[in-house]
C-alpha cells in the first residue's frame, strides 16, 4: 500500500479592493479643502455685495478688470498718481476699459533744473485744459496743495419750521375753515329770512351774495320797480330800511369787520354841478352805516365807508341798469 504524504499546506491569501485603501490615503482631504474655500469664497462675495455701494462695487470690478491693467502702472501717490505713459505719450487712467483708456491730457513739458528762471513769463500752461472738459486741468510740476481747487461756500441749511409756528400755521388754517363754514352759513341765512318776509319775499333779486377773496360780500340792488333811494338823494325809503334791518340782524351773528361801499349808475348831474355821483355814492353808504348801527350793529364793527360813484358798474352791458345803483356790505374775513 503506498504511503501517504504530507500535503503542503495551502496559504490563501486576500487582498483587499482599493475600497479600503482610498479610506485611509489623503484624497478626499484635498477635494473637501477645495469645496470649503469655495464655500468661504462665495459668502465672502456674497457678503461684500451687501456692505458695499454701487460706487464701490465698480470700483472693484474695474481693479480686476484684465483689460485695463497695464504693466506700466504704478501704484503710488507719486507724481503720476497711479497713471502710466502709452506709446503715444500720453497719460491713461489705470481703471478705465479699454476701449476708453484716452489720454487726460497732453504730456507735460518736463523742465530740468536751472530751467525754470530762464522760462519767459508768458509761458503756456503746461498742462492746458482740454477742450468741452468739466474737470480742471491738474499741473504736475505745481504742488499739490496748488491745484486743489477752491472751496466752495457752503450752503446754509434750510431752516426748518419751528414747533410754534407749526402750532400757528394750524391754528390758522382752523381759523380760515370755521370762518368759511361761518360765512356760509350766514348767506343760507340770509336768504332764508328773505323768503320767509312776506314783504320781501318779492326782492329776492335785489339781494346778491358773493363769496370774495375780502369775504362774504352782500349787495342791495335797485331794480326797475323797486329803489332803495330816491333819484338823486341819498334819503333811504322804507322798502330799502327794512332790507337794511334783515341785513344786519343776519351780520350780527358773526363778529366779523364789516365794510359798506355806494355805487351810482352812469347817469350823472349838470356840469357845472357842485354835487355829483361821488357825493351821492358816499352819502348813500354812510345812510346804509346808520342804518345798520340804529339795528344794533357795534359802531366798532365798522371799518370801511367809501364811494365809488360809477366806476365799478354791476351790470356791465347797460351802464343805466338799475342794478348799478346798489349798496354793497362786506363781510371781512379777520
Amino acid at each position: 500500500m503506498p504511503r501517504k504524504t504530507a500535503l503542503p499546506p495551502i496559504i490563501v491569501k486576500r487582498h483587499l479592493g482599493g475600497h479600503e485603501e482610498e479610506e485611509h490615503n489623503g484624497t478626499w482631504k484635498l477635494a473637501y479643502a477645495d469645496f470649503v474655500t469655495a464655500m468661504m469664497t462665495f459668502f465672502l462675495v456674497m457678503w461684500l455685495m451687501n456692505i458695499t455701494t454701487t460706487e464701490q462695487r465698480k470700483g472693484i470690478a474695474d481693479y480686476f478688470n484684465p483689460v485695463a491693467v497695464s504693466q506700466s502702472n504704478s501704484g503710488a501717490d507719486g507724481m503720476l498718481a497711479g497713471r502710466s505713459v502709452d506709446k503715444s505719450g500720453s497719460l491713461t487712467t489705470p481703471n478705465a476699459a479699454g476701449d476708453q483708456a484716452s489720454p487726460v491730457a497732453s504730456p507735460p513739458v518736463v523742465a530740468s533744473v536751472g530751467d525754470s528762471d530762464r522760462q519767459p513769463a508768458g509761458r503756456k500752461d503746461p498742462m492746458p485744459h482740454p477742450p468741452g472738459s468739466a474737470v480742471p486741468p491738474v499741473d504736475l510740476l505745481r504742488p499739490a496743495t496748488e491745484n486743489a481747487p477752491a472751496a466752495s461756500p457752503a450752503v446754509p441749511p434750510a431752516p426748518q419750521a419751528t414747533r410754534a409756528e407749526l402750532e400757528a400755521l394750524l391754528d390758522r388754517q382752523s381759523s380760515e375753515l370755521t370762518e368759511k363754514v361761518a360765512l356760509e352759513s350766514l348767506e343760507r341765512d340770509l336768504r332764508q329770512r328773505i323768503a320767509a318776509s312776506p314783504d320781501l319775499s318779492a326782492l329776492q333779486g335785489s339781494l346778491v351774495i358773493q363769496q370774495v377773496p375780502e369775504g362774504l360780500r352782500v349787495q342791495l340792488t335797485d331794480q326797475a320797480r323797486f329803489s332803495m333811494f330816491k333819484v338823486g338823494s341819498a334819503q333811504m325809503n322804507d322798502q330799502g330800511r327794512r332790507l337794511m334791518r334783515m341785513v344786519a340782524a343776519a351780520l350780527a351773528s358773526v363778529p366779523n369787520p364789516i365794510g359798506i361801499t355806494g355805487h351810482t349808475d352812469a347817469l350823472g348831474y349838470a356840469p357845472d354841478a357842485k354835487y355829483g355821483n361821488w357825493e351821492l355814492s358816499s352819502d348813500r353808504a354812510n345812510a346804509a352805516r346808520r342804518e345798520l348801527l340804529a339795528s344794533g350793529i357795534p359802531g366798532g364793527r365798522i371799518v370801511r365807508v367809501e364811494g365809488r360813484a360809477d366806476l365799478d358798474h354791476f351790470g356791465a352791458s347797460d351802464p343805466l341798469d338799475p342794478s348799478n345803483r346798489r349798496i354793497s356790505i362786506t363781510l371781512l374775513r379777520r
